[in-house]
């Protein structure tokens, strides 16, 4: 299983087009009708996920 991160990532807009910037080298460019639906889907998925338990024990 993949380690969650807690670091948000820093959205910048530059010549038109949104860039993210995450942790060990993520970066990806969007244009601005993509990055706002990322931006729905992603505040979407975090009020579901925020109403689910967690399993945080190392090793699983």
């Amino acid at each position: 299983m993949m380690r969650p991160e807690s670091t948000a990532g820093i959205a910048a807009a530059e010549n038109g087009l949104v860039t993210l910037d995450g942790v060990d080298g993520l970066a990806i460019t969007f244009t601005p009708e993509a990055a706002a639906e990322t931006g729905r889907r992603l505040i979407a998925a975090a009020e579901q996920a925020a109403s689910q338990p967690r399993d945080d024990r190392p090793g699983t």
